[in-house]
């Protein structure tokens, strides 16, 4: 709990700092009797919605604990201190000094973009209907086909002679995971040697070679890599298919969400120029 406070306390601080701050203007008495203050810092005032207009600025994890009362009060302290630091600078004459108002038009820039792209690519785009997902579905199999996989678990151990003892115990009737977890090097030793599903080239070459060539439940025997002496059994095998529409309806959704915004930029893009014309230098950069 003291560590999600002290993040609270650092974020809030961090934000207010960061975000150029201005001065509040002082508030009609109608008004300031709806809106009461919670923090005056100099001649500066914060009120309740402005305080809870920051609070909703927070990551929703912090969010959630800001709801408790003491949460609020040191947000608000740090929010005063923040403050207090910015009118400090102010002083100071930081707001002209060159660094700062270069780093100032930059974070403006940054903003006016987002904003406008925002209202002019964002807030046009459509999300895709179901008949056009389905029917790029249907015209882009090939992107959703996948390859032959098997699920594999194995034994890694460093000697030959090692690999060959524990395929006759495996043999005898010994449990694969036991023996996994008591003798192999791999990290998947703790989950009895199981790697999941992989395709062939998710391995080094020999041990693909071998692991395709196994029916399910069949051991191969060792095989060595640049790792070692590896004993694999397959215990599930996957064919080549394609993916049902269920399963990729959200990646073929975010892809046409993305075309579309790309076509609206362009063609906002092409019609700004017509407007402005851009003429650029490219020789003065190859001179330097």
């Amino acid at each position: 709990m003291k560590n999600y406070m002290r993040n609270l306390v650092n974020i809030s601080l961090l934000i207010s700092i960061l975000v150029l701050a201005t001065t509040i203007a002082p508030l009609p008495v109608s008004a300031a009797t709806a809106d009461p203050i919670v923090a005056e810092i100099g001649s500066e005032k914060i009120t309740l919605s402005q305080f809870q207009a920051e609070l909703n600025k927070l990551p929703p994890n912090l969010k959630q604990m800001a709801n408790d009362k003491k949460m609020q009060k040191e947000f608000l302290e740090q929010l005063a201190t923040s403050r207090l630091l910015y009118q400090e600078g102010v002083k100071q004459g930081l707001t002209k000094d060159p660094a700062v108002m270069s780093q100032i038009d930059e974070a403006t820039r940054k903003i006016v973009l987002s904003a406008l792209l925002q209202r002019e690519i964002e807030n046009r785009i459509k999300a895709p209907s179901p008949e056009e997902v389905n029917q790029y579905y249907l015209t882009h199999a090939i992107e959703f086909q996948q390859e032959k996989q098997v699920r594999a678990r194995h034994i890694l151990v460093k000697d030959e002679k090692e690999a060959k003892k524990l395929v006759a115990e495996l043999q005898g009737g010994a449990d694969f995971a036991t023996l996994a977890r008591d003798n192999s090097t791999c990290p998947s030793a703790a989950q009895g040697g199981d790697l999941g599903f992989f395709t062939r080239n998710r391995m080094v070459k020999e041990f693909s070679d071998a692991a395709f060539a196994l029916k399910k439940d069949e051991i191969c025997t060792p095989v060595k890599t640049k790792f070692g002496y590896h004993i694999i059994q397959v215990a599930e095998i996957k064919g080549e298919s394609t993916r049902p529409l269920d399963e990729v309806r959200t990646t073929i959704e975010n892809k046409l969400t993305q075309e579309k915004k790309s076509q609206v930029f362009k063609e906002y893009v092409d019609g700004l120029k017509k407007k402005l014309k851009i003429v650029l230098h490219p020789d003065v950069i190859e001179a330097n």
